[in-house]
C-alpha cells in the first residue's frame, strides 16, 4: 500500500503515477532527493482511504521526519508528468504540512482532487483515458536557501542547444506563484556558457558554483531519461536536492525529428542558434510539405549547397546542418541562400525569387554586389571541362542519348521478386538502384538547378524590359510545350476511357460505381479489350500515380486502383481529346512568341528578336526536360519505395514494427538500427507515433514560412490581403470564375466537376489527367516553375501559386474568382458569382 524511498516496494507507474515514479527514477541515477513516501494506487483506488491504510500512512510519515519537519502533499496521477500530459496545475498540491492531521487532511484532498471537475474537463479535453488512478507523494520539505527550475533545452524557442534556468532565493513556491520575478539564465547546454541573463532589480543573482550544480545535475538527468527534462530543485546552502523531473513534452516533435538530421551526432553544429534563420520556401521547391522521414533523409540535399558554390569557385566551407526538419517540413539555412544569390545579375533576383527570404533581408539581399567571377567560372567549369555532359547546347543532347540505356537498365531491377531476397542481398539491390540513378542524376540536376531556372529568369527579366508584363508573357510564351511524357500518359488514359465508352453506357455506368478489381472480373470481349489496354498501360507506368514524389505514396504499380480512378474521372467528363486541346495551346504558344518579337521596334530589334528567338527555343527544351525528367527518375523513387516497403513487411513480421507503413516515418539509420535491435521497438514507436501525428497535421495546416531562434515562427504579415482578397504569385494568366475544390491527395480528384478550381498544396505528374478538366488551379507552395504552374500554361489555364495557407484560408465550395495574371484570389458572395465577377 505504501512505497518508501528509504525502501521502494514498488516504483512503476501505475503504482506510484507518474511523478513518483519520476523521483524513484532520480533517486536511482544517485541524485539526492528529499525523504518521501507514496500511497499507491492500489490503497486509492477506493476514492476512500481505509483505516488500515491511514494507520500505514502515519507510520511513514514518523520514519521520514513526522512532527519535526515540514512536507509537501502532492498527486501524483498514472498519466500525470507524462509525455503527452503534464496535468501540471490540475490536481491539488499542499505545502508546509505540519502535524498527523494536517498531514491526513493533505492527502485527502490531494485524493480528492483526482475526481474534481478541473481534471475532469482535463480529461476530456485531450482524451485521456488512462487515468483511472491516483497516487500521493508525502515528501519531506527542503529549507531552501535557493529553488528554481531547469530545462535541458528551451521550451518557448524549443532549442535544444539552450539550457533555461530559473531561479529565487527561498522557496519554489515564489516562483510558480509568480509572487516574484526570478533569476532567468540561458546557457550553452554542452559548455555551460551563459548566452543571457535576465536578474531582476532588487533581486539576487543565483551564485555561480550552484548554477555550474544545477546544470550538471539536469544534464545528467536528460541524458540517463533520454529527453530533455523539467527539473525542480532546491539548495538549502550545502547540498543540491532535485524535487522533480518531468518531460517537456513540447519538444516531443524537435526532439525525435533530430534522430533524422545528417549531423545528429556531430556536436559541433548549432541549428538553434539565436542569430541564425530559416527559409521553408526554398525547400517547397524541391520537396513539398508533408514530407516523410525517409524521404527527407533520402533525398536530402545537404551535399547541393557545397558543390553550387563550388561550380562558382567558391571553396567556403558550408554548415553541415544546411537544412533541418520541422513539422514535416525542411527548412533551409537563409544565410547560403544569399551568398548563392549574389552569383545572379541584380536584374535577375526577381521578387518571387526573393520571396524564399524573410522581408527584412530582401532588400540586402537585392542590392548585394554580384559576384560576376563566378559566373565565368561556373560558365568555364560546364562549357569546356564538363562541356560533353553539361555544356548549354549539349546537356539536353546528353540526356536525350541517356535516358534509353537509364530505362533498360532500371528496368531490369523491376522484376527481381524482393520477397525472395535475403537482407544481404535486398542491401545490394537498393545500391544497384542508386548505381544506376547516378548515371543520370547530376545531369538531370544541372537541367533543373541551372539551366531550366535561369532561362526563365533570364526571358521575364528581358520581356519585362522591353515588352513589359514579364511573367505574364513568360506563361504564354511557355505553354503547350511538345514531347511531354505526362501529356501522353494523359491522352493514354483519356484513350482507355474512350474504350470503356465504346462498349456503351451500362457498361459505363458500372465502371463508374465498381472498383477496378470489380470490373476488370467481369466477363465480355469489351471488357476483354478494356483489360489488356489497361494492364499493358500500366506495366510501363507502374512508376507514375503518386500524390507526390515522396516515398510514403503508393504509385499506380502498387494499387491499380489509383490508376482506374484517372480513367473514372474521364467517364464522368466529356472533356476533348488532351492531344487536340495542346495543339491549339501550342498554336498559341508561337503565335505569342511572333507578337512578341513584332512588338520589337528600332535599332536594335533584329538583335533583340534573334536573343528572344534563341532563348525561347532553349526555354523550350530545358522546360520540356525539366518536367519529363521526372517520367524517367520516378521510376528510382518507386523501386525505392518498394525496397523499404519490403524491410518494413519484414520489421512488421518481427514484431519492431506495428504495421509495415510505419518504416516510411524512420530514417535509414533508425531502420538499420531497429533490424540489428540498436533500436528499441518501443523507442521507435514513439518516434513513428510523433512524426506521424506532424504529418498528418501538416497534410492540411502548412508550417511556419520562416524560422529564427530555433524554432520560433516568424511569418511575414500577409500584405494587401483582406477578408475576400488574398495574392498569391502570378503563374499563368487568365480569369476565371469557379468553385473550389480543395484536396491534399491524388485519390481524391474524384470530387472534382468539370471547371472547378483546384485548391491544392502542391500537385505531381499523376495529377495531370485531371487538368483537362480544371478552370483553375491554386497553390500553396512553388513559383513560376511549380509543376502545377508549367501544366497550367501547358493546358491555358490561370494559376496562382505560393498561396501561404490556401487551403485553409479558402473554403471547399466557395466560389472564387481567380486571376492568374496579376495572382489574385477574390471570395465571392452569390451575387458576384452570378455576374462572373473577376478583378
Amino acid at each position: 500500500m505504501i512505497s518508501s524511498s528509504r525502501e521502494p516496494s514498488v516504483t512503476g507507474v501505475k503504482e506510484v503515477g507518474g511523478k513518483a515514479a519520476s523521483l524513484f527514477r532520480l533517486q536511482a541515477l544517485g541524485c539526492t532527493v528529499p525523504p518521501f513516501f507514496v500511497v499507491t494506487t492500489q490503497a486509492t483506488k477506493a476514492g476512500v482511504l481505509s483505516e488500515e491504510v491511514r494507520e500505514e500512512i502515519v507510520s511513514n510519515w514518523q520514519l521520514v521526519g513526522g512532527d519535526a519537519h515540514a512536507f509537501a502533499v502532492r498527486s501524483s496521477g498514472a498519466a500525470e508528468d507524462s509525455l503527452d500530459h503534464s496535468f501540471a496545475g490540475i490536481f491539488d498540491t499542499v505545502l508546509n504540512v505540519r502535524g498527523r492531521d494536517a498531514m491526513l487532511a493533505a492527502v485527502d484532498q490531494c485524493l480528492a482532487s483526482h475526481k474534481g471537475q478541473t481534471a475532469s474537463e482535463y480529461r476530456a479535453e485531450r482524451a485521456v483515458g488512462s487515468d483511472e488512478a491516483m497516487a500521493v507523494i508525502v515528501q519531506r520539505m527542503v529549507e531552501a536557501r535557493w529553488s528554481g527550475v531547469a530545462f535541458t533545452a528551451d521550451p518557448t524557442t524549443q532549442a535544444l542547444s539552450v539550457a533555461v534556468v530559473n531561479a529565487v532565493a527561498g522557496l519554489g513556491e515564489h516562483l510558480v506563484s509568480g509572487a516574484v520575478n526570478p533569476d532567468v539564465i540561458h546557457l550553452d547546454v554542452k559548455t555551460g556558457e551563459v548566452r543571457a541573463r535576465e536578474v531582476p532589480r532588487g533581486g539576487e543573482a543565483l551564485p555561480q558554483e550552484v548554477l555550474n550544480a544545477v546544470l550538471t545535475e539536469a544534464r545528467k538527468v536528460a541524458a540517463a531519461l533520454a529527453f530533455p527534462q523539467d527539473v525542480e530543485w532546491a539548495f538549502d546552502g550545502k547540498v543540491l536536492y532535485l524535487l522533480q523531473s518531468r518531460p517537456v513534452t513540447t519538444l516531443r516533435g524537435v526532439w525525435y525529428n533530430r534522430y533524422l538530421e545528417p549531423w545528429a551526432t556531430d556536436e559541433t553544429v548549432d541549428p538553434d542558434g539565436g542569430e541564425r534563420r530559416w527559409s521553408r520556401v526554398y525547400a517547397d521547391e524541391i520537396w513539398s510539405p508533408p514530407v516523410s522521414p525517409l524521404f527527407y533523409d533520402v533525398q536530402n540535399l545537404t551535399g547541393q549547397f557545397p558543390l553550387q558554390f563550388s561550380m562558382y569557385g567558391e571553396q567556403a566551407p558550408c554548415p553541415r546542418d544546411t537544412f533541418k526538419y520541422f513539422r514535416a517540413a525542411p527548412y533551409v539555412d537563409i544565410s547560403l541562400l544569399e551568398r548563392l544569390y549574389a552569383y545572379l545579375p541584380r536584374s535577375l533576383r526577381l521578387p518571387s525569387l526573393l520571396e524564399q527570404l524573410p522581408p527584412d533581408r530582401r532588400q540586402a539581399c537585392r542590392n548585394a554586389p554580384w559576384k560576376w567571377w563566378g559566373v565565368l567560372h561556373r560558365t568555364w567549369l560546364f562549357e569546356v571541362r564538363k562541356g560533353a555532359r553539361w555544356g548549354f547546347t549539349r546537356n539536353h543532347r546528353f540526356l536525350a542519348r541517356s535516358f534509353g540505356p537509364f530505362m533498360a537498365a532500371i528496368g531490369a531491377l523491376v522484376p527481381i521478386d524482393l520477397a525472395s531476397l535475403r537482407d544481404e542481398e535486398l542491401d545490394r539491390h537498393l545500391e544497384r538502384i542508386w548505381a544506376v540513378a547516378v548515371t543520370i542524376g547530376p545531369d538531370c540536376g544541372i537541367t533543373v538547378f541551372h539551366y531550366a531556372p535561369t532561362l526563365k529568369l533570364l526571358l521575364i527579366v528581358l520581356m519585362e524590359r522591353w515588352l513589359g508584363r514579364g511573367e505574364e508573357l513568360y506563361g504564354e510564351v511557355s505553354a503547350g510545350l511538345e514531347g511531354s511524357h505526362t501529356l501522353e500518359e494523359t491522352e493514354a488514359i483519356w484513350r482507355i476511357a474512350g474504350l470503356v465508352r465504346s462498349c456503351g453506357q451500362d457498361l459505363v455506368a458500372q465502371a463508374q460505381q465498381e472498383s477496378w478489381a470489380e470490373f476488370s472480373s467481369r466477363a465480355g470481349m469489351g471488357i476483354e479489350a478494356v483489360r489488356r489496354r489497361f494492364d499493358a498501360f500500366a506495366d510501363t507506368h507502374g512508376h507514375r500515380g503518386a500524390t507526390y514524389k515522396d516515398l510514403i505514396h503508393p504509385r499506380w504499380g502498387d494499387d491499380p486502383e489509383l490508376l482506374w480512378a484517372q480513367v473514372q474521372a474521364f467517364l464522368a467528363s466529356e472533356c476533348p481529346d488532351p492531344t487536340q486541346s495542346h495543339a491549339k495551346i501550342a498554336a498559341g504558344r508561337r503565335a505569342a512568341q511572333a507578337r512578341c518579337c513584332a512588338r520589337l521596334k528600332g535599332l536594335t530589334a533584329p538583335i533583340k528578336r534573334w536573343v528572344l528567338k534563341t532563348l525561347f527555343r532553349y526555354n523550350e527544351i530545358y522546360m520540356s526536360l525539366r518536367d519529363n525528367h521526372r517520367f524517367y527518375y520516378d521510376r528510382v523513387w518507386w523501386l525505392l519505395r518498394g525496397v523499404y516497403a519490403e524491410k518494413g513487411r519484414r520489421l512488421a513480421r518481427a514484431a519492431k514494427l506495428a504495421g509495415e507503413s510505419d518504416v516510411f516515418f524512420l530514417c535509414r539509420r533508425e531502420i538499420e538500427n531497429l533490424a540489428q535491435g540498436e533500436l528499441a521497438p518501443s523507442d521507435a514507436a514513439e518516434r513513428i507515433r510523433v512524426r506521424r501525428e506532424e504529418w498528418l497535421q501538416t497534410r492540411t495546416l502548412q508550417p511556419p514560412k520562416y524560422l529564427r531562434a530555433g524554432y520560433v515562427a516568424e511569418d511575414e504579415v500577409l500584405v494587401g490581403d483582406s477578408a475576400q482578397r488574398i495574392h498569391g504569385q502570378a503563374a499563368s494568366g487568365g480569369q476565371i470564375v469557379g468553385r473550389a475544390r480543395v484536396l491534399y491527395d491524388v485519390r481524391e480528384l474524384g470530387k472534382l466537376q468539370d471547371g472547378d478550381i483546384l485548391v491544392t498544396r502542391q500537385t505531381d505528374p499523376s495529377w495531370t489527367p485531371i487538368f483537362v478538366r480544371l478552370g483553375g488551379l491554386v497553390l500553396e507552395t512553388g513559383g513560376v516553375l511549380a509543376h502545377g504552374a508549367s501544366l497550367c500554361r501547358e493546358f491555358n489555364l490561370p494559376c496562382v501559386t505560393a498561396v501561404e495557407r490556401a487551403t485553409v484560408r479558402i473554403p471547399d465550395g466557395a466560389m472564387i474568382a481567380l486571376n492568374g495574371g496579376v495572382g489574385t484570389i477574390d471570395l465571392l458572395d452569390a451575387e458576384e458569382a452570378c455576374r462572373g465577377v473577376v478583378a
